[in-house]
């Protein structure tokens, strides 16, 4: 009987390769959202060393009205910020609300302005970056299910990147609500940022206070008061939303096989650090096709499908 399909350990291999994608991937947008709460770091030692006294930066002070340099550094932080990612409907609408917020406000509405429209320019890049690299993923899988078809020995582990988003990629990508839990989890960090920011400013800021707010921590530091540790939550968030639907439509391209080839059962191949749920799942397996569950299992799922092959030993859990 020839096989047609791979053992556990290859496929166990196909997903240490989309960890270590999740990995790289997760970095390049965590470098965007530090990057971006840096530049706002910056633009808050240029509003300190701009309006402060020998006394500080007084309530008072950050009270009063805006000034047309509020107002320049707003369109310089986003300026900064733009680059060739498509403006979305969502950043568009972001934009004129805190160019309205700084427009009309006092100083620390300007800040909080400056806050919003930094993080909502990233998001919009992270948001058109993450389609590039789901679509990446889900035509990986398929080449990778293709080769499996065609029954060669050697399985070749797939490489692809900046594939052309057709329709019918686009269909699979877009498929779900990530791109509005995205924008959920963007005005959630803007808020918690602004909010620190706000604490910081409300009975005034001398220097001290201002490097406390500004101090860099190593990543996962909990740190109150600290700009960068109220990003960092829904860094993580966003993070795990991309994960899940990498995970998702790798499975899409999986089943799609799957029905291609007229497989009948299916087992569950779990992650290296799988969950107790997940190896419990797996262990109910083989299922039939029809029956088995869709994955990702649970939000940052890594377990995934291989056709089961009749009169094999079963692999331990």
């Amino acid at each position: 009987m020839v096989k047609t399909t791979v053992t556990d350990q290859q496929e166990e291999q196909r997903i240490s390769q989309l960890l270590s994608s999740d990995k790289r991937f997760k970095g390049q947008t965590d470098n965007f959202y530090v990057q971006t709460l840096k530049l706002i770091s910056d633009n808050l030692r240029a509003f300190y060393a701009r309006y402060a006294s020998s006394k500080g930066l007084t309530a008072d002070v950050v009270r009063q009205r805006i000034t047309h340099w509020d107002l320049d550094q707003f369109i310089h932080a986003i300026d900064l910020l733009s680059d060739d990612a498509p403006i979305s409907e969502e950043l568009k609408k972001r934009k004129k609300l805190y160019k309205y917020q700084a427009a009309g406000g006092d100083h620390a509405d300007a800040v909080a302005a400056i806050i919003g429209a930094t993080i909502a320019v990233t998001t919009n890049k992270v948001q058109h970056v993450s389609r590039q690299h789901l679509a990446n993923d889900y035509a990986a899988e398929q080449r990778y299910q293709q080769v499996i078809a065609s029954k060669h020995i050697v399985w070749t582990l797939p490489h692809t990147q900046g594939i052309q988003i057709t329709p019918a990629i686009g269909h699979v990508v877009d498929g779900s609500d990530w791109s509005d839990r995205l924008w959920v989890h963007s005005d959630n960090m803007v808020a918690d940022v602004q909010k620190v920011v706000r604490n910081s400013l409300s009975g005034g800021l001398q220097q001290q206070q201002l490097e406390k707010l500004l101090q860099h921590l190593q990543p996962g530091t909990n740190a109150a008061g600290n700009l960068q540790a109220a990003g960092e939550t829904e860094m993580w968030m966003v993070d795990r939303i991309i994960r899940s639907e990498s995970a998702r439509v790798v499975d899409k391209a999986t089943m799609d096989s799957f029905k291609n080839r007229r497989v009948k059962r299916v087992d569950i191949v779990t992650e290296p650090d799988a969950c107790d749920k997940c190896k419990e799942l797996a262990a109910r397996g083989p299922f039939l096709l029809v029956e088995c569950p869709a994955l990702p299992w649970h939000p940052n799922c890594r377990c995934k499908k291989r056709e089961h092959v009749e009169n094999e030993e079963p692999t331990p859990i």
